[in-house]
């Protein structure tokens, strides 16, 4: 796929390698829409995509906010036209610490942000990549999801699903 003039949605956009994924899609003449929920971090990110000479939108959205990933779409035309390309690399850790010292709470917000995040935004984004003549569709797992890390079970166990559901789809 060409990524000259395509229009990608990066989710995770605000930071860390959602940034610069987004940067490295604009540098090669790609139009991005960069996602998080992080305010400070997408401007600084747009910042350095113009800087490069990049068209970018950014969208404040918490991926697990299913109704905010449904809305999503539509906005991202509005501003670009189509969509080409779903990055989804959103994600979070927790805290080092052993399952037994992590709270529900903990586990929960985990699974939401890694596995559910990213089925929300291939919910809603897929049947358009599908209409379109080529596009990609690209989820972020983590050797995580390989090779177990102490302190980490459950971001591995998220990254392990979010690996299992993209073979599932391909």
């Amino acid at each position: 796929m060409r990524i000259a003039e395509k229009v990608f949605v990066v989710t995770g956009g605000g930071n860390g390698m959602g940034r610069e994924v987004v940067l490295g899609l604009a540098r090669r003449g790609a139009r991005v829409a960069a996602v998080d929920v992080d305010v400070a971090g997408l401007a600084e990110t747009a910042d350095r995509a113009r800087a490069v000479g990049a068209s970018i939108s950014t969208h404040v959205v918490d991926v697990t906010d299913r109704g905010a990933v449904a809305a999503l779409p539509d906005r991202v035309i509005d501003a670009h036209g189509q969509i080409d390309g779903l990055v989804n690399i959103a994600g979070i850790i927790h805290r080092f610490a052993p399952f037994t010292e992590l709270s529900d709470d903990e586990i929960a917000r985990i699974m939401d942000v890694n596995f559910w995040g990213t089925v929300n935004t291939c919910r809603v984004f897929l049947p358009i990549l599908l209409q379109r003549p080529e596009a990609n569709l690209t989820n972020m797992s983590s050797l995580s999801a390989l090779v177990p890390f102490a302190s980490q079970t459950f971001y591995g166990a998220s990254k392990g699903a979010v690996k299992q559901f993209s073979e599932g789809l391909y």
